[in-house]
């Protein structure tokens, strides 16, 4: 893979990746394929971290899966950021819906799991279907990986319901907390609250699948003139540029108020949207 698009660290760990498991478990990884953040020419180098799909060429006997799990541990060593998230799945589970395919091997931040369900879910489905970077291997056709869009939609409205409404009356709960805390910790919630909400809110409002700068930016454009000071400060943060706030900065405590409120806003305005 050559694309000009996919930044230099994000090729170093994908090529790290297949020469560490071609050595490990010759002829195991039959394919290779990046989707999140690359795929809509949003990755941001110290704040996107790598999500991969790794097809296999068969159900992995355990002490394959042990050698797959020595080959991440020691590509974790070589290049500890960013992460390299993602599964290990056939073609067969593919083929066929997220709810069907068993746990698989599976990482996330290098916590290896033999068998796991990170990201066994229809949005990955559908990012390697729609628009997967091919790093090795065939690339997919045409009905060679499951799509639903009613499926889809489903699944992102049951994800505002049953994980995003919680996490936002937790972060409520504790607002005071994190408002008193560290500069970073306080970004970074603004960051994932604000832009993961819309990111789903624009799925269900558009059908179409999104990157979290994608999400800031229709944001300010689907919602009220008054909440574009916390999604822009979201973008800041997630661009890691930019002029800072003198508001936010000077008030600490209003970047969480106001993080909690348009989460809230954009949450239920969401799952008015309906599954």
């Amino acid at each position: 893979m050559s694309s000009p698009s996919v930044p230099a660290e994000v090729l170093r760990s994908a090529r790290a990746y297949r020469e560490l498991t071609d050595q490990a478990a010759p002829g195991l990884v039959e394919g290779l394929y990046l989707v999140g953040s690359p795929i809509y020419g949003d990755y941001r180098p110290g704040r996107s971290d790598i999500d991969f799909v790794a097809v296999l060429s068969e159900r992995p006997a355990d002490h394959l899966v042990r050698r797959l799990g020595d080959a991440l541990a020691e590509l974790g060593r070589r290049h500890p950021r960013p992460y390299f998230d993602g599964l290990h799945v056939t073609r067969a589970d593919l083929a066929g819906p997220p709810d069907d395919c068993p746990d698989v091997p599976c990482i996330g931040e290098w916590e290896f799991r033999p068998a796991g369900r990170l990201a066994v879910d229809p949005v990955t489905w559908h990012e390697l279907a729609r628009g997967a970077i091919t790093v090795s291997g065939p690339r997919p056709g045409p009905g060679d990986v499951w799509t639903d869009e009613t499926a889809l939609r489903a699944y992102s409205h049951a994800n505002l319901a049953d994980y995003w409404r919680p996490a936002v009356e937790k972060l409520r709960a504790g607002q005071g907390t994190v408002a008193t805390g560290p500069t970073e910790r306080a970004e970074l919630m603004t960051e994932w609250f604000v832009l993961g909400v819309a990111r789903l809110h624009h799925l269900l409002a558009t059908g179409r699948l999104t990157s979290k700068g994608g999400a800031g930016r229709y944001a300010l454009g689907a919602f009220d003139t008054a909440w574009h000071p916390i999604v822009t400060e979201a973008l800041r943060i997630r661009n890691g540029a930019g002029t800072r706030s003198p508001g936010y900065d000077a008030d600490p405590a209003a970047r969480v108020r106001d993080t909690i409120a348009f989460a809230e806003t954009a949450l239920e305005a969401g799952l008015r949207l309906g599954a």
